[in-house]
Formats: C-alpha cells, structure tokens, sequence
C-alpha cells in the first residue's frame, strides 16, 4: 500500500469513528417525554442516534412535542398513563416495533406534591405513589423481555434529591422518590445477569414548565426565582439538557460498570 493511501485510509477510519453517535440504532421510550426533562432526554438521544418512543398522558401536549422533536430524527408519540398495566404494555410494544426489540427504558413520568401530612389526602398519597412508583414497575415489567431479544438493556429511572435528602412538607414525594432509588437497586440486581443494566438518575431542582409556571403564579415571582436559585450551592437551578447529559450517560456504554446506581446532579444540595 502506498503511503498516500495509507493516510487516506487512517482519515476515513478516523471520520467514521467520529461520525458514530452515542445510540445509533437503539430503540428507547421515554415515560413523561412530553416536557421538562423527559423532553430534553428525548431531544438528546434522538441527536445521538436512537429512535424515541415518547409516551405521556397529555395527548395534545404528546402531538406538538412529536411534531417538534421530529427535526432531530424518528420519533413516536404514545398517549397513555403509566399506572395501568395495559397502557404501559401497549407503550413498550410500539416502542419496539422499529428494530424489534427495546434498548433503553427511562421512567421519568412522575408527578409532585407540596402538602404537609396533616393535610395530606389520601386521594393525594395514592396518586403520588401509584404514578411515581408503580408507573415505573409496569413499564419495567414488560420491558424485560423485549430488551432480552436485543441481547440485553439499559434503564434509567428518575429519583430526586428528595429520595435521598427530605424536604418539609413532602412527605408522599419524598416517600415515592426514596421508593424509587430501593427499587432500581433491587431490580438491578436481578436483571443484570440478563446483561440489563439498571441504574438511577437523580436530579435536583430543574427548570422546566411546571418550575417555570410555579413562580409565574405566585404573589411574588422574583422573590419565588432567587428561593429557586439559591435552593442548592451552586446557586442556580439546572436546565433541563444538563440532567438529559446524565441520563445519556446511563443509557450508553460510557456507563458499563455501572450497576444498581444513583447518579445525583443537584448543584450539591444532598452534599450539605
């Protein structure tokens, strides 16, 4: 070989080398993918290479993210409510479809609650519970045997800095998301001799709509902002792209040795 072709040789292996994205040819469903950080991570992994599945129960919001999200690759919107088992069925098949199979799982439908115990419901409890909890076993549950047919899997549930740290007047938040964090080890544990890595992201506070629309509501919006930005050292809330990097980083093979753990971004509010 001639040292000319020598070097165009190298060239072209170092071009495909940086033309390979972090999820090319993976199929992913991300619960919770119409707004806030679910849509961040669908927006990040599409840029990657994955096809998307978005499932979220707001089907007009569902239809607008998907239009908008379509600009960076192939992605299908899914309406649905994690808590029922059919739904979620329904949403691990579809996600499925495109390769036969599914790579990568991220739990991130959830929802909030500020309510102390005192006045807490017990409609309130069990919808926090049911959502942020149970939605993540139904979509677990019949995601293993399609991540098995592709030889193995990723899945990334969403905790807080609530699940490891408690805040007052959120006991039924705080309760889900600690939930969350036992239950990603536990089936982490049983999943990863089926070459399933499960592991948790765990953000801290994050702007997104609902954030945005708290303070837009409130008496006094820019006093509510500074209390948002001061809430954690590093003295401002994170964007949503910033927490969507983290649950890459678990979705891809940069993760490899992680297993059955919790990856906090919270501007080290838990390091206090």
């Amino acid at each position: 070989m001639l040292e000319s072709e020598i070097r165009i040789s190298l060239f072209s292996r170092r071009m495909k080398k940086q033309s390979m994205k972090k999820l090319d040819g993976k199929n992913a469903l991300i619960s919770g993918g119409a707004s806030g950080i679910g849509k961040a991570i669908a927006q990040l992994f599409l840029e990657e290479g994955a096809k998307v599945a978005v499932a979220d129960l707001n089907g007009r919001l569902l239809d607008a993210t998907v239009a908008e999200l379509s600009a960076y690759g192939e992605v299908t919107g899914i309406a649905g409510d994690v808590r029922a088992m059919s739904d979620a069925a329904r949403m691990v098949e579809v996600a499925s479809r495109p390769n036969g199979g599914l790579d990568i799982l991220v739990c991130n439908a959830g929802i909030t609650s500020v309510m102390s115990i005192e006045h807490l419901t017990e409609e309130e409890w069990d919808a926090v519970i049911s959502t942020n909890v149970k939605g993540m076993f139904t979509l677990v549950k019949h995601a293993i045997a399609p991540m098995k047919a592709r030889g193995g899997g990723r899945i990334v549930t969403l905790g807080s800095e609530m699940g490891i740290v408690a805040v007052p007047e959120s006991p039924a938040y705080n309760a889900s998301k600690g939930a969350v964090i036992m239950f990603t080890k536990s089936i982490a544990l049983d999943l990863i001799k089926d070459n399933i890595r499960v592991n948790c992201l765990c953000p801290g506070v994050t702007r997104t709509p609902l954030l945005q629309a708290e303070i837009d509501n409130s008496r006094e919006p820019e006093k509510v902002a500074a209390a948002q930005a001061s809430w954690a050292p590093i003295m401002r809330v994170a964007d949503a792209r910033e927490i969507a990097q983290g649950a890459l980083f678990l979705a891809s093979d940069a993760s490899s040795f992680s297993v059955g753990s919790c990856l906090v971004l919270d501007g080290g509010f838990t390091a206090k």
